[in-house]
């Protein structure tokens, strides 16, 4: 399936991508970026502390124009941080995390060979409230993949 393809392609290249970072968990230890394909794992915990700092890779839509069309597959890169310091600088983290994966795939918008980045690709904080000391953010990406050819046409 294409779009699972796709989906473990963006894992493993943001896992090189912030292989050289480290961010605060909730056990205030710095600690590299947990990186999911499409959800968190599930609770160990009351809550999703144990989860923190992260990204989650979700495909979403997937559309096909024809035959012979390319096909393409929406993405949705959804960043958390915890960050408790008084500063209230968690969204500066995020935006750099945000930016980070921005430029990686503007400068290099081919992956595997098979994927090619497409438009628009957003960025965007999540501030429509207070919920310090989590951080949140996300980039928005669509993806031109793979399309599917017909195999019933019949040449007789």
């Amino acid at each position: 399936m294409t779009p699972f393809i796709l989906q473990d392609a963006l894992v493993a290249k943001l896992k090189r991508l912030f292989a050289d970072s480290e961010y605060m968990n909730a056990q205030y230890e710095m600690v590299p970026l947990n990186i999911y394909p499409q959800n968190l794992p599930a609770k160990e915990e009351q809550d999703d502390r144990a989860h923190f700092p992260f990204i989650t890779v979700r495909f979403g839509e997937t559309v096909d124009q024809g035959h012979e069309a390319q096909s393409s597959c929406s993405v949705l890169l959804s960043v958390g941080i915890f960050d408790e310091e008084l500063d209230m600088q968690g969204e500066r983290t995020v935006q750099n995390i945000t930016q980070r994966i921005r430029h990686a795939f503007m400068t290099h918008p081919i992956l595997e060979r098979m994927f090619e980045l497409d438009f628009p690709l957003t960025c965007s904080l999540f501030d429509d409230e207070d919920l310090s000391p989590y951080f949140f953010g996300y980039v928005n990406m669509k993806w031109k993949i793979p399309g599917i050819s017909r195999e019933d046409v019949y040449f007789g």
